[in-house]
């Protein structure tokens, strides 16, 4: 199953402030996971996304089997910034209808 990336805004706006090396190897890691997301992707625990790890850092995803699309919503230091997790919670999805 080959699956559509999505990156979110959020995502973007996010990795522009990453070193270059380090954002691009953040983007050939989401490249890797088309074919075999669920090899890849962990769920969270109490929350309804998974994540990416990439080296010490975390990709927030999505993944809508349904439609067979991976959302890349966030991407933030590992243990860092794991608390902020709760922002998503009420916009969780919304980046589904922006398609």
């Amino acid at each position: 199953m080959t699956v559509e990336i999505v990156l979110t805004e959020t995502f973007v706006s996010t990795l522009e402030q990453f070193e270059k090396e380090d954002a691009e190897r953040i983007l050939d890691k989401l490249e890797t996971i088309e074919d075999f997301p669920g090899h890849f992707l962990d769920r969270l625990k109490n929350h309804p996304g998974y994540k990416l790890r990439v080296g010490d850092f975390r990709v927030l995803v999505d993944w809508d089997k349904d439609r067979e699309t991976v959302y890349a919503i966030d991407v933030f230091v590992r243990k860092k910034e794991y608390r902020e997790l709760g922002k998503y919670r009420e916009v969780w999805g919304s980046w589904r209808d922006e398609k």
